[in-house]
């Protein structure tokens, strides 16, 4: 049996990101349901062969040449879906929505701006990055640092920018020392107060510079 077809890729910034993964979850666990209700018929001993292809057909939507293909053993001698299929389909829907956990936690977390010395971090919700601007070009450490903790610099907003998630929240903290208020959830009625008094104190602050 071929897996559904699923998008290669869901980006996190994309606006149906947590529709897709949910999509792809549900898709998935119909797998995992066929998967088990076949096996649980193929090793039913009480079964002829053509009785085993007739249920799995019936009951698990395969077609004929493929509930066929279950009865004969593959190279280690194993009928039906092998165990190993199941285990890491099972260990792909965890990290699905592992991650749908993510996704949700971020959508409903509010932009933040906030003010360190020589410069501003940015958490967009809008554009899903985390962004740290200075007013000058930070030494050749703090560039180092930016690198290792996975931020890119981007000449087209003279900042230094990453996805945004928890952990590049963190990683911001550990570059400029910033203390991210608690959440604001989106929709809150306005910017927090965190928000609107960084604004203020970083009005006039100028774009980054590049390496």
């Amino acid at each position: 049996m071929n897996s559904p077809s699923f998008p290669r890729i869901i980006r996190s910034e994309d606006s149906d990101a947590v529709t897709q993964l949910h999509a792809k979850i549900a898709a998935a666990e119909k797998l995992q349901a066929t998967m088990k209700a076949a096996n649980q018929i193929v090793r039913n001993p009480r079964l002829t062969d053509d009785e085993k292809v007739a249920q799995i057909v019936a009951t698990c939507g395969l077609r004929d040449t493929s509930a066929r293909e279950l009865l004969k053993p593959d190279f280690g001698g194993r009928f039906g879906f092998p165990d190993y299929q199941l285990t890491n389909n099972g260990a792909n829907i965890r990290r699905m929505q592992q991650r749908l956990k993510g996704l949700a936690n971020e959508n409903g977390r509010a932009s933040v701006t906030l003010a360190f010395p020589g410069g501003r971090v940015e958490d967009n919700a809008e554009e899903c990055r985390v962004r740290i601007y200075h007013e000058a070009k930070p030494p050749a450490d703090t560039i180092a640092k930016l690198r290792t903790y996975g931020f890119h610099w981007t000449p087209s907003r003279g900042c230094w920018q990453r996805l945004r998630t928890a952990s590049a929240r963190y990683a911001a903290t550990q570059i400029t020392g910033v203390t991210w208020p608690p959440v604001s959830a989106v929709g809150g009625g306005g910017p927090s107060v965190a928000t609107a008094n960084s604004v203020a104190a970083t009005q006039g602050l100028r774009t980054g510079f590049a390496a």
